[in-house]
Formats: C-alpha cells, structure tokens, sequence
C-alpha cells in the first residue's frame, strides 16, 4: 500500500518550508550537516554525499525547526485517518546534482530507515528529479535482506513541492540521484501501530 497526497500543506507553509531550509541566511538558524552518504554511513559501493537535518530523534525534539515541519504529520495522519501519537523520528534531507563519473551508476542503495514496524511520510520540499522508488519486498526483521532479484519496484513517486508519500516503513526503498535540481526532502518514521489500518485503506 502507497499513498499519494498533493499539497498536503497549504501554500504558504509549503513555501515558508522551502525557503527556511533552502534559502535562509545562516544568520536566520538552519543548518545542514555533511554526510559521506545519505543512505548508508561508510558505503563503499557509491558515493552519494549530501546534507542532513534531525529535527526529531527516538521520539525527542532536537531542532526548534520541528513545530514549522510538524503540519505535515497532522495533515497526514488525518489524510489516512490514524491517530499519530509517537514519531519516531524526522530529518531532512538535501541532495545535489553530481556528475556521474563522480556518483557511478544505479539507484542509491536500497534501505529500511528502520526495522521495526513503522509508516513513512516522506515529504518533499521542492519540484526536482530524483524519483524515490519503493519495492515490493518487505522484510520481516533485521536479517531479512533481499537479494537484489527479489526487489522489483512497486511505486516509483517523483517530487513534487508539496507532495507527501505514505508506505509501510518496512517495504525496502531508495532514491534516484538528482542530476538537474537540488533534491531536498524531509522524513518521518512513525510507530507502527498502526500499520495494519493503513494497510487496510
């Protein structure tokens, strides 16, 4: 099960997200910090350096920047009629186009935010390339990962401002790397309790 919902924000907020973590002085508060790889730490297998923010983490805030991000869980959970009474956690992400004598071929490396039971609303701050793919295998706990054969795509969403993805946090899924635009999103994993009712939608 996917779900796909434009303008899950209004106007506004799409764009005061936008320009907080896109186009603010340093002066203003953002900060982005450097990762060597924005699926998996020590990845000897691509290089896809990026930026992140953490605005939430094990359930506890870390950036005051959560309240300007937290309506796009509300607005969800209401979307798809559940009640969101934990996020594990939030963080964004910003990608750069690279050259791909630089990146190498192929998606990024195909990952689980987690593996316990979780949804994911994956939230993207701007219009850019760089399609996010979720494949159809879903793993059963933390040494349950799938031969590359035994993960066929089961939806493939292109950013969009505004946009929200909602899926099973345990289905394995990854990213295309932008070669146009800057691709910047933001990631909430949220307890799986109620998975099975999204699953039922």
């Amino acid at each position: 099960m996917v779900k796909i919902f434009d303008n899950i924000i209004s106007k506004k907020e799409q764009e005061e997200i936008k320009t907080t973590l896109l186009l603010q002085s340093p002066q203003r508060g953002f900060t982005w910090f450097f990762k060597t790889d924005v699926t998996l730490t020590g990845n000897k297998h691509q290089k896809r350096p990026g930026f992140a923010h953490v605005f939430l983490n094990d359930e506890k805030v870390c950036s005051h920047f959560y309240r300007l991000v937290e309506p796009i869980v509300s607005n969800t959970a209401k979307k798809i009629k559940i009640k969101v009474k934990n996020v594990i956690q939030a963080r964004s992400f910003l990608q750069l186009p690279l050259n791909k004598d630089y990146i190498g071929e192929g998606v990024d490396t195909p990952h689980l935010d987690r593996f316990e039971p979780h949804l994911v609303f994956l939230y993207y701050v701007c219009d850019s390339d760089g399609d996010t793919i979720i494949y159809n295998y879903k793993s059963k706990d933390k040494n349950d990962i799938p031969y590359a054969e035994d993960v066929e795509e089961l939806k493939r969403v292109t950013p969009k401002q505004g946009r929200v993805v909602v899926f099973d946090g345990l289905h394995w899924h990854t990213a295309e790397q932008p070669t146009k635009d800057v691709r910047c999103i933001i990631n909430f994993n949220i307890n799986g309790k109620n998975i099975d009712k999204f699953n039922k939608l």
